[in-house]
C-alpha cells in the first residue's frame, strides 16, 4: 500500500505537463501511472491544479547579520514562510565571522540550522582570505558535500573584499578540487568612490542610492570575472545579476565556452529603481540596487535564452523600524528585502501570467536547474520515479491582493503592495509529508535534513 496519491492533476516538469497520478512511499516517489488502481493511507484529488516540483530557493540569508542589524526570523521562521510559498529546499551562507575560518562558520551555521529548519537545506562556504590554511579547509570541505564557495569583490571595509590575485587562486584551487565560485561581483572602488562623492554633496538620501552602486560597476566586475574564469577554467557563478550589459557579457561568455552559471532575484525582475523616489524607497535598499525597466527586459530575454538559469529571492528579511531610522542616509540603512515565500508564486504571476511564459520554463528556474547546479539532482528538483516526493499542488485560479501582513515571514511590510496575485500553493510536500495544508501549517521544526553533494 502507498502512503499518498495524487489524482488527476497537471505534472509539471521543466520539459513538460503530464496528467498522470504520483505514487508516494517513504518519502519517494514510487510510481508515476495514467490511473493508479493501488491503495493508498492518503489520496488527494489535484483535479484542475498543477502538480510542481518543490522549489530550490538557492540564495538566502536567513538570520542573518547585515552590518547594520539582525534579520528578524529564524530559520524556523524562516523555513515556515518558504514552505507556505513551496519552497521545499533553500540553501544559506554560512558567513564568516572576523574569528572564523571557513571550517568553523560551516559548522557554526549547521548548528544553527539543524534544530529549527522544517525544510532541507544546504549551505553555501563563505571564502575571504586564499591562504594555504583556506584552501586546504576547502579541499576538506569539498571532500565532505559543501561544494559551493561565496566570494566577494566589494564591501572590502567589512573584510570580506577578495582582491584579484587571491580570487585568481582560490578559482584555481576550488575547480581544482571539484568545487565551484559563486561570486558577488561589483566594483569596490566604484562603489566606495561614488559613495564617498554623494556624502559629500549631502546626497545621502535614498534618493540617490542607485547611483552610488551604479551598474557599470557590476558590468566591469562581470567582465573581470568571466576573463578569469576563462583563464583559469573556472566553474563560475554570478549571484543576482541586474544589467542588461552583464546578461550580453555572460551570453558572449558561454558561447566562447566559458562554464558559467547565472541567477537573477524575484525583485530584480518585477521592481525598478523608480521605488528609491518613493516616500518609502527606504525599504529597497538592496546590494545591487533596483536597476531600469531596460534591464528588467534584458534580465527576462535572458532567462528564456538560457543566459540566465535561476531564479532566486536573496531573502533577507528587515523589518520597517530597522531601515526607517537611516532613511536620510542609505549608508547606514540595513540593506536587503525579504521575499523566500514570494518567489514561486511571483514567478508564477510574472512570467506565466504576465508574460504568457510556459510554466515548464519557471518549473526550470527554480527547481529543475537549482537542482543541477548545486548537485542534489539525484533526489530534488522535479517529480520522477526514486526522487524525494517534495511537491506543490498549485491552484492556478486563485486570486489575492498583496498586502503587507498577508504573509507569514518575519518583516512587517510587503514590498509588492497593493499587487495582483493569481495562484496559491495550497498543498505541500516535503519528502512525502504534508507540511502546508492551505493557510495551516503542519510541518515540524528541525525537520529538515543537511543536503551534500557527494559525488
Amino acid at each position: 500500500m502507498l502512503d499518498l496519491i495524487i489524482r488527476n492533476g497537471s505534472v509539471c516538469s521543466g520539459t513538460g505537463i503530464r496528467a498522470v497520478d504520483i505514487g508516494v512511499s517513504d518519502g519517494k516517489i514510487a510510481i508515476l501511472a495514467d490511473r493508479l488502481s493501488v491503495e493508498a493511507a492518503e489520496i488527494v484529488d489535484a483535479k484542475g491544479c498543477y502538480v510542481l516540483p518543490g522549489i530550490i530557493d538557492v540564495h538566502t540569508h536567513i538570520d542573518h547579520w547585515g552590518g547594520t542589524a539582525n534579520t528578524e526570523d529564524t530559520f524556523f521562521t524562516g523555513s515556515r514562510a518558504a514552505a507556505f510559498g513551496g519552497t521545499t529546499t533553500f540553501i544559506d551562507f554560512a558567513v564568516q565571522r572576523p574569528d572564523e575560518n571557513v571550517r568553523t562558520a560551516v559548522t557554526r551555521r549547521i548548528s544553527q540550522i539543524q534544530d529549527e529548519s522544517c525544510i532541507d537545506y544546504g549551505i553555501h562556504a563563505h571564502v575571504t582570505d586564499s591562504s594555504d590554511t583556506t584552501v586546504n579547509l576547502i579541499h576538506d570541505l569539498i571532500h565532505e558535500g559543501f561544494t559551493s564557495f561565496k566570494m566577494f569583490t566589494t564591501y572590502k571595509a567589512a573584510g570580506f573584499k577578495i582582491e584579484d590575485p587571491d580570487m585568481l587562486t582560490l578559482m584555481k584551487e576550488i575547480t581544482r578540487y571539484g568545487g565551484f565560485c559563486m561570486v558577488h561581483a561589483e566594483n569596490d572602488s566604484f562603489c566606495e568612490e561614488l559613495t564617498g562623492r554623494l556624502l559629500a554633496k549631502d546626497m545621502a538620501n535614498v534618493r540617490h542610492y542607485a547611483g552610488s552602486r551604479p551598474a557599470m560597476a557590476e558590468i566591469e566586475c562581470i567582465s573581470r570575472l568571466l576573463l578569469f574564469a576563462k583563464m583559469t577554467g573556472a566553474k563560475l557563478y554570478i549571484v543576482h545579476v541586474t544589467t542588461a550589459e552583464s546578461v550580453e557579457l555572460i551570453r558572449q561568455a558561454k558561447r566562447e565556452g566559458v562554464d558559467v552559471t547565472a541567477e537573477t532575484c524575484t525583485h530584480y525582475l518585477i521592481l525598478d529603481e523608480s521605488c528609491y523616489t518613493r516616500d518609502d524607497g527606504y525599504k529597497y535598499v538592496m546590494a545591487p540596487p533596483l536597476r531600469t525597466k531596460r534591464d528588467i527586459e534584458a534580465l527576462w530575454s535572458g532567462l528564456l535564452d538560457g543566459t540566465l538559469s535561476i531564479v532566486s529571492s536573496d531573502h533577507c528579511d528587515y523589518s520597517t523600524d530597522k531601515k526607517i531610522d537611516a532613511k536620510t542616509n542609505f549608508t547606514k540603512i540595513s540593506p536587503g528585502l525579504h521575499g523566500i515565500e514570494w518567489l514561486g508564486p511571483l514567478m508564477y504571476e510574472h512570467a506565466v501570467v504576465r508574460r504568457g511564459i510556459r510554466i515548464e520554463k519557471v518549473v526550470g528556474w527554480l527547481s529543475e536547474n537549482p537542482a543541477k547546479v548545486f548537485g542534489i539532482a539525484d533526489r530534488k528538483g522535479k517529480i520522477d520515479i526514486g526522487m524525494d516526493a517534495d511537491m506543490i499542488v498549485f491552484d492556478p485560479k486563485s486570486e489575492q491582493i498583496m498586502g503587507d501582513h498577508d504573509h507569514h515571514m518575519s518583516s512587517d511590510f510587503c514590498p509588492y503592495k497593493d499587487e495582483k496575485l493569481t495562484g496559491k500553493p495550497i498543498k505541500i510536500y516535503s519528502k512525502g509529508q504534508l507540511i502546508v495544508d492551505g493557510d495551516q501549517f503542519l510541518g515540524g521544526k528541525g525537520k529538515g535534513a543537511l543536503l551534500l553533494d557527494v559525488k
